[in-house]
């Protein structure tokens, strides 16, 4: 009888070209260095990574597992637009991606180094049809005509939004221009840039306004453009960074 289908992680980062692994073995180590691991994350200009064992990724039968290795600045698992800090060995779903910080600005803005899983399921990766090229997709926001356009495959398609998104949406794609970056929003500065000094407003009210956002996007495929940072706030991706 044959081994478990194998998986593949899509590895891409900030001026690095998409790249497929192939998961074999039983353990894949992630870090900075090359020799040291199976799978190098570069360039890491302000040694943010952890040089060896940042995190693996370890199979047992046919299930993969992501497992932390202590670092410092820590592994991120994004599922479901909702981005989580790894703590210990936590189970890998076809889709999800690890997420390192690859790189801080003055401002605070982040970038990372991002590690998609996937599973082959019953063909072998040799005998797969490649999976056609799509352009990745992002938000454009037309702050002076008040238009929020999701570009994907080089098709804009606009967006209708209430008050209160526009208001959202316009923060977060300023943050982003000044930052270069998709920065992280706090839900603190998000409820003023929404309210004001309006009374009584919530954070419920805030996830509620991002959920209808994301409703937006769903149609599209593209409900991770708005990305939870859970505890934090929220990123936007738009197409300026």
């Amino acid at each position: 009888m044959g081994g478990p289908s194998p998986a593949e992680l899509v590895v891409s980062g900030p001026g690095v070209s998409p790249r497929r692994v192939l998961l074999t073995g039983a353990r894949v180590t992630i870090g900075r260095l090359e020799g040291s691991n199976d799978v190098a994350l570069q360039p890491d200009p302000q040694q943010l990574i952890t040089r060896t064992g940042h995190f693996a990724l370890e199979r047992r039968g046919a299930e993969w597992f992501l497992v932390d290795g202590g670092s410092v600045n820590g592994t991120f698992l994004r599922r479901d637009g909702d981005l989580v800090r790894v703590t210990g060995r936590t189970p890998l779903h076809d889709g999800d991606v690890a997420c390192v910080l690859a790189g801080v600005t003055d401002t605070g803005g982040r970038s990372f180094f991002e590690l998609s899983f996937h599973t082959a399921g019953a063909d072998s990766q040799a005998t797969r049809a490649a999976p056609p090229e799509h352009e990745a997709a992002c938000l454009d926001y037309d702050a002076a005509g008040g238009r929020l356009m999701l570009v994907q495959d080089g098709t804009r398609h606009e967006l209708p939004i209430r008050a209160q998104a526009h208001r959202l949406v316009r923060h977060m794609a300023e943050r982003n221009a000044a930052t270069g970056a998709p920065a992280l929003c706090t839900h603190s500065e998000l409820m003023e840039a929404v309210w004001g000094a309006e009374p009584l407003h919530t954070r419920e009210e805030l996830a509620k306004l991002v959920w209808e956002l994301r409703r937006k996007l769903e149609p599209f495929g593209a409900g991770h453009l708005v990305e939870n940072v859970r505890g934090l706030g929220y990123r936007m991706l738009t197409c300026d960074v």
